[in-house]
């Protein structure tokens, strides 16, 4: 049995069947399975997702009674097949069939031979299913009403931003400068094997290369946390100064709370808040990580206003729940649970936090709205509506919507200053 599709069947199946974020299944499948090809099982296991669409408007055109009639286990292993077929060069035709075919007489017993049977099938009839055969949505493995949607707010560069958010995400770190500047962390990256080269956009980025980075003992030192390059030009477009009161509203796992406090100095106080008590904990299981000692956890709804925090806070950051509709390509998952029914509830919390998090901000001072959707109703749309509810209490400062392109997700922030009385 090949542990490698071994491995990245159990991740998969855990997305699937448990609803389980694609980063931790395939951590843990990875821990259960020594000596497998760790880069190879995480884009493998990342591309099924992000082709899950493709893959199954394939499968279902395939089989003789459709999707329907298969069960959970051989389907993930057909579309594993497929993926393997269409984009795993170091794997020939033949040997994905074979060892989708082995995985099946492991996992899903009395399967192998439809399994087999679909995938020969596939590779007679491939081309029937070439890109420019395909509905965009279809191609680039997007909900038909998701697609909609971003064609209604982008037009024609809804192609460009579907293509993008399938392709394989880049991996950024954040150089922790409590500890050690960017190049001392590049340094130190070469040393385990890792390739890691400057980014100009923001100088505590690092664009690495290579396994074994969460693994790695500097990581486990705090020396770098993974980041997506868009979220760092957020945070340091707020810039919290050291000395200063900050509130980070929805701060779990606590990637942008560690940058606003290695821009502080570690000086002056970040008020964490989460929901979710779990969540919390790995907010402070971060700042240790980072050797952080200037944040505080606090459990809190932030879409319930707290008088007893009016005008207290320098800065307030809030990174509000949001539909993700910017990092599918680095939470491939998000593309199976979107659902723009759901969006106004989520809209709904967006507009009640951001009115929190206006009242929460100290006249003079300064507030970030972020999310990591390109869904507008959920950007300017929500800030629009504040803003003219709050009167001429506060003015935008700067607004900025990160396209999906050029090692970037889809990010959209706006700082907004509150008038000093």
């Amino acid at each position: 049995m090949n542990k490698d599709w071994l491995a990245v069947f159990e991740a998969l199946k855990a997305v699937y069947t448990d609803g389980a974020y694609s980063n931790i299944s395939i951590n843990e499948a990875v821990s259960r399975h020594k000596g497998l090809r760790e880069s190879f099982v995480r884009s493998f296991a990342k591309g099924v997702l992000r082709s899950s669409i493709r893959l199954d408007h394939v499968i279902d055109s395939l089989a003789g009674k459709g999707i329907r009639s298969i069960k959970q286990r051989p389907l993930i292993i057909l579309r594993m097949g497929i993926y393997a077929i269409d984009e795993l060069d170091s794997v020939p035709d033949h040997a994905a069939v074979n060892e989708a075919v082995e995985l099946a007489k492991t996992v899903a017993k009395g399967s192998d031979r439809f399994v087999n049977a679909v995938l020969r099938n596939y590779l007679r009839r491939r081309d029937e299913f070439a890109p420019d055969k395909l509905e965009p949505h279809i191609r680039y493995s997007m909900r038909k009403d998701i697609f909609l949607l971003l064609s209604e707010q982008y037009g024609d560069e809804a192609i460009r931003i579907a293509e993008a958010l399938n392709e394989p995400s880049e991996i950024y770190l954040r150089a922790n400068t409590l500890k050690a500047d960017r190049d001392e962390v590049i340094s130190k990256l070469a040393e385990h094997g890792i390739e890691g080269s400057i980014v100009e956009e923001n100088s505590e980025a690092i664009h690495a290369k290579g396994s074994g980075i969460v693994s790695c003992d500097l990581y486990k030192q705090g020396f770098y946390t993974i980041q997506s390059l868009s979220s760092m030009i957020a945070v340091k477009a707020l810039s919290p100064e050291p000395g200063s009161r900050v509130l980070d509203l929805c701060a779990a796992p606590g990637g942008k709370t560690g940058y606003m406090a290695e821009l502080m100095g570690n000086e002056g106080s970040i008020t964490a808040c989460d929901i979710h008590p779990h969540r919390l904990m790995l907010t402070q299981a971060a700042m240790k990580r980072l050797g952080v000692s200037i944040c505080a956890p606090e459990e809190r709804d932030a879409a319930v206003y707290d008088e007893s925090l009016a005008d207290s806070f320098d800065y307030v950051l809030a990174d509000v729940p949001c539909s993700g509709l910017g990092v599918t390509a680095s939470k491939p998952e998000l593309k199976l649970t979107a659902d723009p029914s759901e969006y106004d509830g989520l809209i709904d919390i967006q507009k009640r936090i951001l009115t929190n998090a206006l009242r929460y901000t100290k006249p003079g001072g300064m507030l970030e709205y972020s999310t990591c959707t390109l869904n507008k109703n959920e950007n300017e749309a929500v800030v629009k509506h504040v803003l003219s509810k709050e009167g001429t209490s506060a003015r935008i400062v700067e607004m900025a919507t990160l396209m999906p392109y050029n090692g970037k997700v889809g990010f959209y922030y706006c700082i907004i200053g509150k008038n000093a009385i």
